[in-house]
């Protein structure tokens, strides 16, 4: 045998076309050839995937995962390395082969939402994305809360020592964004946390209290993420005027804009657009705002990520197109190549094409819940359920 690997699928999809028939050809980790028919290569090991669909590994830009595993409950804490192990093989089997944890650098938050703990988590990530251990690749998502510039030098050290791989900004102040209230943001952060009514206003009044001064270091901070070539995204815009001031600050892109004021100058500045997985199985936002559906529908949404639930990400693309008639090609690329594109800077993900790395799922799309049946990643593999 000559090392190679010719994955003979039924409907092959390779980032960009689907066809009825294909096959990938891989070796050494990468994607050799993605040709239309199924063709065996001589010598090479052959994976017969019957009429199984072959795609590429799913690319998740944002979720908290993680946070989710250590915290099972309010106050309710389990070993990171322990939750990080059973993350990962729980996203090998979902078929999401790279995985970025948005992790929260504040001062002001609750949980794991502070600068010590995602420094701490930035840390464990990259050492354990270098280990032989981990099953699919993990990145770090620095989402950094402009109200709190003390943490701002914790964030610019992981970015310096390449670390993070994405940046975002965030701004969870009451009365706009995220939280259009104060009665939201205090009903969030007592349900969610577990904490007092008093803790919850005393961390709002931080935030309202430390905004100007947050504000005055952001266009430091991003200037230092643009010139080590990383990607940045803001959160929750709520309107053109946040929208046209991210794009100055070098925003590539909208993370769950909550109205599609937000969208229309997204789209008027060149930005993408993100929604959530987990918004679109639901046709519902969490906080009331924005339903994905609306985004996909008005044609104006680039890419979907699984926030909080994993698992989502694979199924909404079908969705996208069951319920809502999205061309079947167009919704895979919003988790496959779509998102791969705003990572180009530190990973090629979300294709096979040559050279790419051999990130593959061998899935059946059921009549109502798609099914992973193998996922590869750079072309070892790390889940099968059997063919």
């Amino acid at each position: 045998m000559s090392g190679e690997k010719c994955l003979l699928g039924g409907p092959v999809f390779d980032g960009e076309r689907l066809w009825e028939r294909g096959t990938v050809l891989f070796s050494d980790g990468v994607v050799l050839e993605v040709r239309e028919g199924r063709r065996p290569r001589r010598g090479a090991e052959v994976i017969d995937a019957g009429g199984k669909w072959v795609i590429p590994g799913l690319v998740d830009l944002h979720s908290d995962a993680v946070e989710r595993c250590i915290e099972m409950r309010p106050g309710v804490h389990f070993d990171w390395e322990f939750a990080l192990h059973v993350l990962d093989r729980r996203l090998a089997a979902c078929g999401i082969t790279t995985f970025c944890h948005a992790l929260t650098f504040s001062d002001n938050d609750f949980g794991l939402r502070n600068g010590a703990a995602a420094e701490g988590l930035a840390h464990l990530i990259t050492a354990f994305d270098g280990s032989p251990l981990r099953r699919v690749r993990h990145r770090v998502h620095a989402r950094y809360e402009i109200t709190c510039p003390r943490v701002a030098p914790v964030v610019e050290a992981l970015v310096e020592s390449r670390a993070v791989h994405l940046f975002s900004l965030t701004d969870h102040t009451p009365g706009q964004g995220q939280f259009k209230t104060l009665d939201a943001y205090l009903d969030y952060q007592t349900e969610t946390y577990g904490v007092t009514r008093d803790e919850a206003l005393a961390a709002a009044a931080s935030k309202q209290l430390r905004k100007s001064a947050g504000l005055g270091h952001v266009k430091v901070i991003c200037d230092r993420v643009r010139s080590a070539g990383l990607p940045i995204l803001s959160h929750d815009d709520d309107g053109a005027e946040k929208v046209r001031l991210a794009r100055k600050l070098g925003v590539r892109g909208c993370e769950f804009p909550v109205n599609m004021s937000a969208i229309a100058a997204a789209r008027e500045n060149g930005m993408s657009v993100l929604m959530g997985a987990p918004n679109l199985m639901r046709d519902a936002s969490s906080n009331g705002h924005l339903r994905a559906s609306e985004a996909i529908l008005s044609g104006c949404c680039d890419g979907l990520v699984s926030d909080y639930y994993p698992e989502c990400l694979l199924q909404a693309p079908f969705l996208a197109h069951r319920r809502h008639g999205l061309p079947l090609e167009e919704a895979l690329r919003l988790v496959t190549s779509h998102s791969g594109e705003i990572l180009r800077a530190t990973d090629s993900c979300g294709r096979l094409e040559p050279g790419c790395p051999a990130d593959i799922l061998v899935i059946d799309p059921g009549d109502s819940w798609v099914r992973v049946h193998q996922t590869w990643v750079s072309g070892r593999l790390v889940f099968s359920d059997g063919l």
